[in-house]
């Protein structure tokens, strides 16, 4: 692949890091598959909670609004943009490859990812096994369609010279007002009928990043700012309460540590489904209709603390993005 060539990554990070994370996860393959490649990373907030080995992968970090993305592509010499679920509105100026990195999408939502110009984008990249989901694509759609396997940073059991980051609970997606009038106070009656189920009371640390609006469930027992190493705070956890996004499942899975998945709605990303697959795997997983049996199922998880295996999640999807993403570039004869 020439030195010349460049490779931009958009997500939009204002109200969740979902779309950076798996942003920087493939990146940094492409970056350790080739190290000369030149990266860009555009985004309608600043990345936050990226790492600085993340950050540094890229070159250049363009913090411009969504409608403004295929512009700045068109004016900085892109020859490929990888757009994670997302649309790029005016994309038809920009004459570049482009690619979409497709999360799981309900069927009726799919149209909405069509390139607005009638162009097929180049290469549509799922994020999943095949087994799991493969959308009904056709060719006016995505010229090819490659599913790449689960794509998170594998954590892996807790250490035993590792210190326990106690009971932690996770809103990640539910930061926004309208999340949080339905989540918290479902969280609320949970926690208040787990501590009555208890034999010996608990204390729950609420991770709050730069997306969750500051505003934390009244009780909790304290707050933190995790940083890039949410990840490394699931795998020290005694056991998390966690929203259902799609990072967030598959960094727990990685762990060893049981764990309340809670769905929160979203337009674009069921996460009650997500709930009920990966619920049994992770611990258990709430849903409106089963709040009592959860509360039973935290209550003795807290009674009788037990770890979980890990779950196999197959091989590493980013580095399957990443040669992907390199092949386009630079196809094999």
């Amino acid at each position: 692949m020439s030195e010349s060539n460049h490779i931009a990554f958009l997500g939009t990070s204002r109200s969740g890091l979902g779309h950076l994370r798996r942003i920087a996860n493939i990146a940094g393959q492409v970056a350790r598959r080739h190290p000369n490649a030149r990266l860009s990373l555009l985004s309608n907030a600043e990345p936050a909670a990226l790492s600085r080995t993340e950050l540094r992968c890229f070159s250049q970090i363009i913090v411009c609004e969504k409608q403004d993305m295929s512009a700045v592509l068109a004016k900085t010499g892109v020859t490929l943009a990888v757009a994670d679920t997302m649309t790029l509105p005016g994309i038809g100026i920009y004459r570049g490859l482009s690619a979409l990195i497709l999360r799981e999408t309900p069927p009726d939502r799919l149209e909405r990812f069509r390139r607005d110009d009638g162009r097929a984008w180049d290469c549509v990249i799922i994020p999943n096994t095949a087994a799991h989901w493969m959308p009904p694509l056709g060719p006016d759609f995505a010229q090819r369609v490659e599913p790449a396997g689960w794509i998170l940073r594998p954590t892996g059991a807790r250490r035993i010279e590792e210190s326990s980051t106690g009971i932690v609970l996770a809103t990640g997606g539910g930061g926004t007002v309208e999340t949080r009038a339905e989540l918290y106070p479902l969280l609320s009656e949970l926690l208040s009928k787990t501590k009555a189920r208890c034999r010996t009371g608990f204390r729950i640390r609420q991770a709050l990043g730069p997306r969750a609006g500051g505003e934390a469930l009244e009780c909790v027992d304290g707050v933190f700012d995790p940083g890039a190493s949410l990840n490394a705070v699931f795998r020290r956890a005694d056991l998390v309460i966690s929203t259902a996004g799609y990072n967030s499942v598959l960094e727990l899975a990685s762990t060893d540590t049981p764990a309340l998945i809670v769905p929160i709605p979203r337009s674009l990303d069921d996460q009650a489904a997500r709930v009920r697959l990966w619920g049994p795997r992770l611990g258990f997983g709430l849903l409106p209709d089963r709040i009592d049996a959860t509360a039973d199922w935290l209550a003795d998880q807290l009674n009788r603390p037990r770890r979980r295996p890990p779950v196999d999640l197959g091989p590493d999807g980013a580095g399957r993005a990443a040669e992907i993403l390199l092949d386009m570039m630079c196809p094999v004869s």
